[in-house]
């Protein structure tokens, strides 16, 4: 399944706003989401998330919607238009198979509303009744609370490992309910426990030796080698031991999970909690993780390095070639390394007060200070404001007759712009070009 479009009313920030996933024949395969802090990017992941996870699921997602009304006074409502992928299952009868669905819910508040002939005064989330066909077809072929295809999961920006101590022992796992492949986008505290559980499983049914650990093996065999794709190089999965402790070669050293920093176990948490329920909802699959899906990332940039965060959009989409990635993030980073076919946008409020959306374009191609002095940021600035300050009032004492006092300044102030730009004599045009023209940029900002 892929995601088309998605469509926001009366919800929280937004008054009205569709963001497009892809065109009517085909998905955009990574969306990058950028914004402020509170412009909108968790509320739309949490909104598709809701929708994706069913009717069932969001209920049990968001059992008491308060506070997502902009006005408690009218009904809001969230919309998505979907696609079935080529190895989702579902039979629509007699009837000419359909590839594409759009539905609804609608979401009360706190105050007295009456809908359909019936009066609502408390948070509840309704499904909607202008597209009850697709929805009911959904329910009972896609959107089921367990079931093959169809794949969507959600991951919130407190996705982790458990840091609890002690064994892990699991001669037994269920497969996935689809409400809780979004659990982390509404549940701070919830820790993405089953990559450990499920190395630990297919270790314990492999000792076996019986036909289930023929399958096991095969399972562990996708999921490490998935997972040393994700993880930066030197770094790889060695093994579960008697106590059921999972260890990691970092470089020369073997180290267990609980003792990984926090960017290594936030990749881990994210890409093996992924790779265990993709290989489940496809487990007739030879390549699970080459099916197709919608997976949601909010901050995705949380916990790591630069290094990190330049290659990670590249990671995921190797070895997950067919998913299609909504992530929000506030690093140019992975903006710019999730590639020049991704589509860019940012959200944020305009002179209304109104949120709205705008495509960036070609961010492919920027260095970092270009793109936080884009549109994409609308940084005036890469350098620290102690640092503006200087520069701006050095460029103004510069160009002016200057007071004994104000000489006395500018000499110091000299100093400091000889050794902010002392590096310029050895770099090349384009970039002292460049440079310069951030400062003339900055000396115009100054004299408005």
């Amino acid at each position: 399944m892929w995601v088309e479009e998605l469509s926001l009313e009366n919800i929280k920030c937004f008054e009205s706003q569709i963001l497009r996933f892809g065109t009517k024949q085909e998905k955009y395969k990574w969306v990058t989401l950028l914004g402020e802090n509170g412009g909108g990017k968790s509320t739309a992941l949490q909104a598709l998330g809701l929708l994706l996870a069913g009717p069932e699921g969001a209920n049990q997602l968001l059992r008491e919607p308060q506070g997502w009304l902009r006005d408690e006074e009218k009904v809001g409502k969230i919309s998505a238009r979907i696609h079935k992928g080529k190895n989702d299952p579902g039979q629509h009868g007699k009837e000419k198979v359909r590839n594409v669905f759009s539905y609804n819910y609608r979401i009360t508040g706190s105050q007295r509303l009456e809908i359909d002939k019936k009066i609502y005064t408390t948070p509840t989330i309704l499904e909607g009744e202008d597209n009850k066909k697709d929805l009911s077809w959904l329910r009972e072929n896609a959107l089921l609370p367990k079931g093959k295809g169809w794949f969507a999961a959600g991951y919130g920006a407190f996705r982790r490992l458990t840091r609890k101590t002690g064994q892990i022992n699991v001669p037994s796992m269920q497969s996935p309910s689809r409400f809780s492949n979004f659990l982390t986008q509404f549940e701070e505290d919830e820790p993405l426990t089953a990559f450990e559980q499920w190395m630990v499983f297919l270790d314990y049914r492999i000792s076996k030796n019986s036909e289930s650990g023929k399958l096991a093996q095969k399972q562990q065999e996708i999921g490490i080698k998935a997972i040393n794709r994700l993880l930066p190089e030197g770094s790889r999965f060695e093994g579960v031991d008697e106590n059921g402790k999972i260890w990691f070669g970092i470089g020369d050293t073997k180290i267990p999970t609980l003792a990984l920093s926090d960017g290594y176990r936030s990749i881990l948490a994210l890409s093996g909690d992924l790779v265990w329920r993709m290989i489940e909802a496809f487990p007739e699959s030879k390549s699970p993780l080459e099916e197709e899906g919608v997976v949601l990332i909010d901050e995705l940039d949380i916990h790591l390095h630069p290094v990190w965060q330049r290659q990670i959009a590249t990671w995921l989409r190797s070895v997950f070639p067919n998913i299609q990635f909504i992530v929000a993030t506030h690093s140019p980073l992975i903006a710019a390394g999730a590639g020049k076919d991704a589509v860019t946008y940012k959200i944020f409020q305009n002179k209304t007060g109104a949120v709205d959306c705008l495509e960036v374009k070609n961010i492919a191609f920027k260095d970092v200070d270009s793109i936080l002095q884009s549109e994409a940021f609308g940084l005036v600035s890469t350098y620290s404001p102690e640092a503006e300050q200087a520069m701006s009032q050095y460029l103004d004492l510069k160009i002016k007759e200057r007071t004994p006092e104000e000489n006395k300044i500018f000499g110091q102030l000299s100093l400091f712009a000889k050794e902010m730009f002392k590096a310029s004599k050895n770099m090349p045009d384009e970039d002292f070009k460049l440079r310069q023209e951030i400062v003339d940029h900055l000396k115009t900002i100054r004299r408005k």
